[in-house]
């Protein structure tokens, strides 16, 4: 059961508790429009600074793609130049080497055979190595048995004294010479001191 509420405020006095009461209420009704229209401003601005934000990314990016290209398009041409290059200096680098040929000429030196000089080209057409190196002998016969040994190594071709001459070394009277001979490029090292022709499709 609900009782009902006696109100003995004089009209007078009703009147202005209703007024403050309406302006309490539209107070804090303007409050709250004030509250809302801030947070509303705050999210619209951010929205449009996010937004600037992006635009300006996505101009960089605009300006910038064809420097971006160009600098792929300059790597992608200079790998391109490097593998070409690499490619051709594998092409021109001997199998063998100046040191092996060296140190097999000087395991065939005969005891009394001295080199004084060496020089070695390597040839295109047909890809060989060319060998000339001077010389001095005690006798002919060391120079002779120098030479059988040169000839008979199979990794050595075209074996020719092509200069041969009495001269003097350390007050000693020699035999001076030049021998040259050719080498191909499909010969391998087996151990130090000794090369061989590369055989079963070995290069």
């Amino acid at each position: 059961m609900i009782l009902p509420i006696l109100d003995f405020l004089p009209n007078e006095t009703r009147r202005v508790v209703h007024a403050q009461r309406s302006k309490r209420r539209i107070a804090l009704l303007g409050i709250l429009l004030l509250l809302f229209s801030v947070g509303v401003s705050a999210h619209s601005w951010n929205s449009a600074r996010i937004a600037d934000s992006e635009r300006t990314v996505g101009a960089m990016l605009v300006a910038n793609a064809p420097g971006v290209d160009e600098v792929m398009n300059t790597l992608a041409h200079e790998q391109s130049n490097l593998s070409r290059a690499l490619r051709v200096s594998d092409g021109l680098l001997p199998t063998i080497s100046a040191t092996s040929v060296l140190a097999t000429v000087t395991n065939m030196l005969p005891e009394r055979v001295s080199l004084i000089g060496m020089r070695l080209e390597i040839s295109d057409s047909p890809r060989q190595m060319l060998v000339v190196m001077n010389g001095v002998a005690q006798t002919n016969t060391d120079l002779a048995n120098f030479e059988h040994k040169l000839a008979s190594a199979s990794a050595f071709r075209a074996v020719t004294i092509s200069e041969s001459k009495a001269g003097e070394f350390m007050g000693k009277r020699v035999e001076e010479f030049t021998v040259s001979f050719q080498v191909p490029l499909c010969v391998q090292v087996c151990k130090p001191g000794t090369l061989r022709m590369a055989q079963g499709g070995v290069n």
